[in-house]
């Protein structure tokens, strides 16, 4: 086995509603413009309902890229970090389940400004480096 390193989130919040408070903890990190990556399920049975009016509510920009599928395909990826470069997204929302929480990641690190990589540069374990938008 090859050796590596595993970082996790600084916070973690576990409580009942706490997707209501999505907008304040992203305009607490300084947010402006917000993509939530999620897929068509979540939307289409209106688990985002009471999350959105929240972001208005604090003044911040929300788009949210819904297409995400199972075991993605690179078109997912691009689209995704297309539309997070097109609303100027300043920070990345993962919403549902783990293939939506994976491109977000990827969403996170292509489209930051200063990435110089491209989505076939990262496949690898330790080949995405640089900043990513926070997410």
């Amino acid at each position: 086995m090859h050796p590596f390193s595993f970082a996790t989130t600084a916070q973690l919040i576990c409580e009942t509603g706490s997707s209501r408070r999505l907008a304040g903890l992203c305009k607490e990190r300084g947010a402006r413009s917000v993509l939530v990556v999620t897929d068509s399920g979540i939307t289409r049975f209106g688990l985002l309902d009471e999350v959105l009016p929240g972001f208005e509510h604090e003044g911040l920009h929300v788009a949210v890229y819904d297409q995400v599928l199972a075991d993605p395909p690179e078109n997912i990826v691009l689209a995704a970090v297309e539309q997070a470069k097109s609303v100027k997204a300043d920070l990345v929302i993962g919403f549902g389940g783990g293939s939506s929480m994976d491109v977000a990641k990827l969403v996170a690190l292509l489209a930051h400004p200063d990435c110089t990589q491209s989505l076939a540069d990262i496949y690898g374990v330790g080949n995405a480096r640089g900043q990513r938008l926070p997410l």
